[in-house]
């Protein structure tokens, strides 16, 4: 498999395959940036070993021609790039968001309308991670009854950040890059389809962050008459243990399954708390990921969940910037 990639501020989890036995991965990479501010792609680069780089990635996808690309670009610039590959029939693994705009969702829509056969995957890492699993399939086999109340939570240290951050149109905004793992981890559990959405956000403490937020909300009707609430925020403190705190608790009539720590926990009916974190066989999520490039069976990771989710998250930052319910779906 030739891979390439693109952009020094995603997390390329396709990075994965390369000490892994079970994948050939042709050499040299190939890497380039994703725009000419994108200081941190030579780095990544370097310690890639055995890459040649590229000044820009029009040139890296017209001369590499790699059979997949791995989109880690300045946030706002995921869409513009994923489009390009698909253009060009090639295979697009991105972390999110894949469309920061509108109209960067409805480019990859015409492409996907066009070329069917597309692959577009979104890096949702929940959707690969034991927890997360065994609280869906606790949910798929009635643990909990229908799910009816979903709390999502994403909490980061602020740390050190790049200066395009200030900027929301560059950077996205707090909803498409942070929320969006509390969002999808929402869908992916309950399985439940979004109607609609309200939100609000804001910059409270940090007036040097400029026009992007330090924290956002979301509350979303779920089809069947539940609700989501999502949270997330920059007020982890720096001192804290790990840099992320990431939750999600389904409640339904019958009990409550929550994800806390990297641990799945389940109450049902019988008032026992179990641990049920290593219920469901999970993999590292490069190989889910491969999977669903190849064509193979999976169902954690495609095109339409890809698009879905986008539109989303886009429902919900407009959401949280009017302040109103916004109407989910066609």
């Amino acid at each position: 498999m030739r891979i390439g990639f693109v952009g020094g501020f995603g997390h390329h989890y396709l990075r994965g395959a390369l000490s892994d036995d079970a994948y050939s991965i042709e050499r040299p990479l190939a890497f380039a940036p994703s725009a000419s501010h994108d200081d941190r792609a030579a780095a990544i680069a370097r310690g890639l070993g055995n890459v040649t780089f590229f000044d820009d990635a029009t040139t890296m996808l017209d001369q590499y021609k790699p059979e997949v690309v791995s989109i880690g670009a300045i946030y706002a610039l995921n869409g513009n790039h994923a489009a390009a590959a698909l253009e060009r029939g090639i295979p697009v693994v991105s972390d999110k968001p894949v469309a920061a705009t509108w109209e960067q969702l409805e480019r990859l829509r015409a492409i996907v309308r066009a070329k069917p056969q597309s692959v577009l995957l979104t890096e949702f890492d929940f959707r690969a991670r034991a927890s997360f699993r065994a609280a869906r399939q606790a949910v798929r086999d009635g643990k909990i009854g229908p799910p009816v109340l979903a709390t999502g939570q994403k909490s980061y240290r602020f740390g050190s950040r790049p200066d395009w951050y200030r900027d929301r149109a560059q950077y996205g905004g707090m909803m498409l890059w942070i929320a969006s793992h509390a969002i999808d981890s929402v869908r992916f559990v309950t399985e439940k389809r979004v109607m609609k959405v309200v939100g609000r956000g804001g910059n409270v403490s940090r007036p040097q962050f400029g026009t992007s937020e330090e924290y956002v909300t979301a509350m979303m009707e779920l089809e069947g008459g539940g609700t989501a609430l999502v949270h997330a925020d920059f007020y982890r403190p720096e001192k804290a243990r790990t840099h992320g705190d990431d939750r999600l608790r389904v409640a339904g009539p019958k009990g409550v399954v929550e994800v806390r720590g990297g641990v799945c926990m389940l109450i049902g009916e019988d008032g026992d708390e179990q641990d049920i974190t290593e219920s469901v066989p999970s993999r590292p999520i490069h190989a889910e990921l491969i999977a669903a490039i190849r064509g193979e069976t999976t169902d954690l990771f495609s095109t339409a969940a890809s698009l879905e989710m986008a539109e989303l998250l886009l429902h919900a930052r407009d959401a949280a910037d009017k302040e109103a319910w916004v109407q989910c779906g066609s």
